[in-house]
């Protein structure tokens, strides 16, 4: 026992030796700051990601950008471009502008990682700038995009996202 004493002591001596005189503290402190700087460039990384989501003011060109990724998994067909164009020009007004806003629209949506993302940025702005009867017709146009090639579960989820974040469906 006066052994396992001695050589208990002797190592939390060196150890309290160690962290006090040769950098323990300092090799501590290093390693928290590595961890706090690998943490702050991380979360810069993702802001820089999503600022061109974030940086949308107008719902239409969010509307645009959801039903261009609502096809989830794949680029938008024939078929759903030709619709997501019609929409644009005949809901949101953009006959002139269309081709600058569709492709804006599809740069923008390829910085998405995924539906839910852009809807749950675009929520706020949504919620601040549509009516509820907008809110609702935007919830349809997406379900029309979506419903061209066949609804999936996917974009039945993704469709109950938008819905919860505009205010449409109950939280659950």
């Amino acid at each position: 026992m006066p052994v396992i004493v001695l050589v208990a002591s002797t190592l939390v001596f060196w150890v309290i030796y160690w962290f006090v005189r040769m950098g323990g503290v300092a090799h501590f402190h290093e390693v928290s700051a590595r961890r706090k700087d690998e943490a702050r460039r991380a979360k810069a990384r993702e802001s820089e990601r999503t600022a061109p989501l974030r940086a949308i003011d107008d719902p239409r060109d969010a509307a645009t950008v959801l039903m261009l990724l609502i096809p989830r998994g794949r680029d938008p067909t024939a078929g759903q471009i030709a619709t997501i164009e019609e929409r644009m020009r005949v809901v949101f007004g953009f006959d002139r502008e269309l081709n600058e806003r569709l492709t804006h629209a599809r740069f923008i949506a390829s910085c998405a990682q995924n539906f839910e993302e852009a809807a749950k940025l675009f929520a706020d702005l949504f919620n601040k700038r549509l009516t509820a009867e907008e809110r609702r017709e935007l919830v349809g146009l997406v379900e029309e995009i979506a419903r061209i090639d066949g609804l999936s579960a996917i974009q039945t989820a993704d469709i109950d996202v938008l819905k919860r974040a505009v205010g449409l469906a109950p939280v659950g």
